[in-house]
């Protein structure tokens, strides 16, 4: 059996790769290039606010697999890679930009020191079927004049199976050629194997196809990675099975019943059985307690 080959689309190894303080100039040539920005705008330093640190997955794998970072000029960024996104991936993205831009009020109480925060998903599947451009971005205006309200939370969607450029030559943007990399990036997994010109000359890309192939000769990265996707295989199954046990038993004593189970047969946290069981912690807790 071929053993398989992890591209920069694993949210492990994307994090892994762009999450690490020691190469935080390849999350700096990430975000130049996904938001497109002119020589005038380009980030030049970014502190990443959540390094990539293995014992997060070990301990939780269920665990957010996103890079916060905030630049010199104190915008921040919460960067996420989804192979694929739920129906509640635009609530979601909602939710996590705007918990970032919250949480900067930890370090003042003033409001208007808040600065703005820019979400960016990338998605490996099809979050808009409806719109057959690949990169949407969202911000909150007036619905009639088109005025932004604030430029203080943006929202990107990037999703690449609408980028359908196969052909290097063809390329002709460091948008295009981050998006070539992170899609056909299994092109290249040896070391032997020779970049195109148009992703060799362009900033971070060889860099990065290098640390995903070292990745994937780690024996402890691989194993990372294949125990989420079992743990999240196996949660969809009990997702499962705990919808069909609500619908047999009624909703809510059904999904109680379940989580009840859960808590006496296994060691699982109440995070984790709310995470399966679809109920609220706080329920959670209280069947804990005798």
């Amino acid at each position: 059996m071929n053993t398989p080959f992890y591209k920069l689309t694993n949210d492990i190894l994307f994090k892994r790769t762009f999450g690490d303080p020691k190469r935080s100039q390849l999350l700096i040539h990430l975000i130049n290039a996904l938001l497109q920005l002119d020589e005038s705008n380009k980030i030049t330093h970014v502190e990443i606010l959540n390094p990539f640190n293995d014992k997060e997955f070990i301990g939780d794998k269920l665990s957010i697999v996103d890079i916060k970072a905030k630049d010199s000029n104190n915008l921040h960024y919460n960067i996420e890679m989804q192979v694929q996104a739920p129906s509640f991936w635009k609530k979601r993205a909602l939710y996590y930009a705007s918990k970032l831009y919250t949480s900067q009020l930890k370090e003042t109480n003033i409001y208007d020191k808040l600065n703005k925060t820019i979400s960016i998903s990338i998605l490996d599947s099809i979050c808009f079927p409806n719109i057959t451009e690949l990169h949407n971005f969202y911000h909150f205006c007036n619905q009639r004049t088109s005025e932004p309200l604030s430029d203080l939370i943006e929202l990107h969607f990037i999703e690449l199976p609408k980028f359908n450029i196969k052909e290097p030559n063809k390329l002709s943007s460091p948008f295009e050629n981050w998006l070539y990399a992170l899609k056909f990036g299994d092109l290249y997994q040896q070391e032997s194997d020779m970049l195109p010109k148009q992703l060799h000359n362009e900033n971070g890309i060889p860099e990065a196809i290098q640390a995903m192939q070292y990745a994937n000769s780690n024996n402890h990265v691989r194993e990372l990675i294949e125990s989420r996707q079992k743990f999240i295989h196996d949660q969809l199954s009990r997702e499962a099975e705990v919808r069909a046990e609500g619908k047999a038993e009624g909703q809510t004593d059904g999904l109680e019943s379940v989580a009840l189970n859960l808590i006496k047969t296994t060691k699982m946290s109440d995070l984790e059985i709310s995470k399966i069981s679809l109920l609220d912690i706080h329920i959670i807790n209280k069947l804990r307690k005798p």
